[in-house]
Order: structure tokens, then sequence, then C-alpha cells
């Protein structure tokens, strides 16, 4: 499936989606968030992002692909195709993602920049693909901005045989593949990848980054993981199970709430299908959401 918008006179952005639907039961996924809160917020929440019949969290697992003067740049690749994974959501894809990507005119070869927000499997799936038994770039002439941070804990983690099974498969065939073939260009904060900046925000996992857009007066953040859900930006003390670093990642996820509010920043987080991105507000300590009103930009 995909989706299209214009963020400017200058820049498209698509929405490629592998998989969209329920996942993971709320509490398991969010640790902690009030069922009363879901409850609450249902008016909203449900369909697009909890099942309350299932308790269960609605995902999207996507990548996001920015046409701009320069060329195309994916943020995010997405699980991938033929990816041997733990999630049922995520085993053994086998999606049109290529003829999509061609569609739009970003045919492998003609993609000049990837960028990855953290290591983990749904993020980096499309940096590879199989080919006669081997794991080879999908786009060999783009340049792979990976976090720094991330890569040399992960391989220092895969060294000592310490690395989870779920991050090692994913860093196997996806990411060394990149690294061996001289395409990966490590980032640090406050480094620049084909137009876009990145911010460190560490907590889901050790280098995890965002990436900040601005184009056509509007500051646009692709914030992978620091938010799976909108419920998060309710209760920003909720981490998702896979947050590495809890204290850490609920700091990140507060100060990327603030400057999102105070620069009324669009939001396009990874597993949120509404293209229209989440604008939010602050009083005092707390965030809020106009659901409606994205909803109601979506089909402007």
């Amino acid at each position: 499936m995909m989706n299209s918008r214009m963020l400017s006179k200058d820049v498209e952005l698509f929405q490629v989606i592998e998989f969209h639907g329920p996942t993971h039961d709320a509490q398991w996924m969010l640790p902690g968030v009030p069922a009363a809160s879901l409850e609450r917020n249902l008016g909203w929440m449900s369909p697009d992002y909890f099942m309350p019949v299932t308790n269960r969290l609605v995902f999207t697992f996507q990548l996001w692909i920015l046409k701009m003067a320069g060329g195309f740049v994916i943020v995010d690749t997405g699980v991938g195709n033929s990816k041997k994974r733990t999630a049922p959501s995520q085993h053994m894809l086998n999606n049109p993602v290529l003829d999509w990507l061609k569609a739009i005119g970003a045919e492998p070869e003609q993609v000049k920049h990837v960028i990855c927000t953290h290591l983990h499997g749904d993020h980096v799936g499309w940096n590879t693909k199989l080919v006669d038994g081997r794991w080879i770039p999908t786009f060999p002439n783009a340049t792979h901005y990976l976090p720094r941070i991330d890569w040399e804990v992960y391989s220092e983690r895969q060294k000592a045989g310490t690395l989870l099974k779920v991050f090692e498969e994913p860093l196997k065939d996806s990411v060394m593949p990149i690294v061996e073939a001289g395409l990966a260009k490590f980032m640090d904060d406050g480094d620049e990848a084909a137009g876009l900046i990145a911010h460190a925000a560490p907590g889901h996992t050790p280098g995890n980054m965002i990436y900040s857009l601005n184009t056509g007066g509007v500051e646009h953040l692709f914030t992978g993981d620091v938010i799976h859900s909108p419920i998060q930006i309710l209760h920003p003390d909720i981490n998702s199970r896979w947050c590495e670093l809890q204290d850490v990642a609920r700091n990140t996820r507060v100060n990327v709430l603030r400057r999102a509010a105070a620069n009324n920043s669009n939001i396009l987080p990874a597993h949120a299908k509404l293209m229209a991105g989440w604008h939010v507000q602050q009083s005092g300590d707390a965030f809020s959401i106009d659901i409606q009103a994205a909803k109601s930009a979506e089909v402007a």
C-alpha cells in the first residue's frame, strides 16, 4: 500500500506500508499503560491505533520516502522480504515494495540516501535483499546513514555473544552487508544527511536518533520509535517493552514532545499510518494531541 502528500512545493512525502493491523497486547507492548486511559480515549484511538475487543495496539510497518531536489531519501527501511523474524507480523514477508518504489520513480539504483533511525529489524529490513542465498544491498548506490553508537554497541555485543537473537538477526542480514559493502556512514548528533539533521534521541536503543527536515516553513520530525503509539503522548512516562534504557527513553520522549510543541513541529512516527502526522500541544507538564485535526488534514 502506498500514500503520498506534498510537504511543500519542493518536497513530496511517500509512505510505503508493508503491514498495518493489530499486533501486540497493549499492556505487554506498553507496560504500565492505564487501561482506563485507553478506554477514555477510545473515540480517537480506535480503529487506527487500538482495537478494544482484543486489547491490541494497531501498528504500521512502513518506509518513509522523500522526493526532493537532490533525489530520493528513504527514512527507515521497514521489515523487508524473506527475513526470519521472531514477531509473526514481521516473519518472512513477501511484499511488492520494490514495485511500489519503482512506481514513484525510486528504483533501487536511483535511491541515493537511506537513513536508519536505529538498528532494530523493522527499521533496516529493506537495506538488503536475498539473491542466490546471499544478502546484498538493495540500494547499491545509496549512502546508508546509521547511528554510530548503535553500531558500536550492537557489534560489541555480537562479538561477545550477548546480543539478543531478536537484534542479532537484523544486524547480520540487514546491517553488516551494508557496512561490508562500504555503503555506511555513521552518524552522530548534529550530523546532516541529505538535508535532514540527526538528533541524538537515546533510550529505545543506545544510539537511537531522530531526524528533522525543515521545508515550507514547517519542521517535520521523523521520530522512529521514540513514540510507538499516540497514547504515549498523553503518558510520556510509558515506554515500549523494547526500550533498552528506560529512564533515558522517558527523558528523550519528553524532550522530543517539548520540541514539537514549542516549534509546532509535524511528528512522523515510524509505526503510524496517518500521513498528516501529529501536532502536539503542551500545558504545564502535560501533552495533548488533536487527532481529529490530523484526520481532517489527511483528506483536505
